[in-house]
């Protein structure tokens, strides 16, 4: 019995310690993927954003960009544009000619992920864990602290072993859901004015404004 509860305990240590080293890696990773990331004034990409449910039949795909700068964001997919002020979100939905107007979340409230904040998704609320390196790239799973309040468990992160840059996020969703966001080109500092996340109304002389801001 004392054979058996020593087997136990050295294999729970042993567990713990390579859990631990792999939360350093990981932290290693991540640490250098901020600092170069944070260095940017400016981002813009293209990615491919895919969701897949096998339960509900569901397997759409869908090519969009963004351009980042600061709290600052312009979002675009097929039939809809999403930008972002620093104050309000503006949600441009062309097939029903109507825009959508809200208050950005509150951080502690926030359930979903938030565009400019994809690419520094694991700073804050989360727990991460090395997973392996696989075609030169880095495996991390993201882990959230207020699992309860997530309609997702686990986010693996796909990073760049060279360029310390994350090139796939997957969001796996408690209803069986699979959200991936697939970067195709990343071009980091380019000038982008201001305008660019303001809504102008004049642009939209025919669509509904519904303001949701409380």
């Amino acid at each position: 019995m004392k054979n058996l509860f020593l087997l136990l305990s050295l294999s729970i240590i042993t567990a713990y310690s390579t859990f631990a080293q792999q939360d350093e890696k990981a932290k290693g990773i991540l640490d250098k993927v901020s600092l170069k990331t944070k260095a940017y004034k400016t981002l813009k990409a293209e990615f491919q954003f895919t969701i897949s449910n096998k339960t509900e039949g569901i397997n759409e795909s869908q090519i969009g960009t963004i351009q980042i700068k600061g709290d600052k964001y312009f979002l675009s997919i097929k039939g809809q544009d999403v930008m972002c002020d620093g104050k309000s979100i503006y949600t441009v939905l062309k097939d029903a000619s109507e825009v959508q107007i809200n208050t950005i979340p509150d951080k502690s409230e926030e359930e979903y992920i938030s565009p400019n904040k994809i690419f520094t998704i694991y700073e804050n609320g989360f727990n991460y864990k090395y997973v392996k390196e696989e075609a030169g790239l880095h495996l991390i799973n993201l882990y959230p602290k207020n699992a309860e309040d997530k309609a997702y468990h686990t986010i693996t992160l796909y990073v760049n072993s060279v360029k310390n840059e994350i090139t796939k996020v997957k969001v796996n969703g408690k209803d069986g859901s699979i959200t991936t966001y697939t970067v195709k080109s990343f071009t980091p500092d380019v000038v982008i004015p201001d305008t660019q996340f303001a809504f102008d109304k004049s642009k939209y002389p025919k669509f509904e404004i519904i303001d949701l801001r409380d």
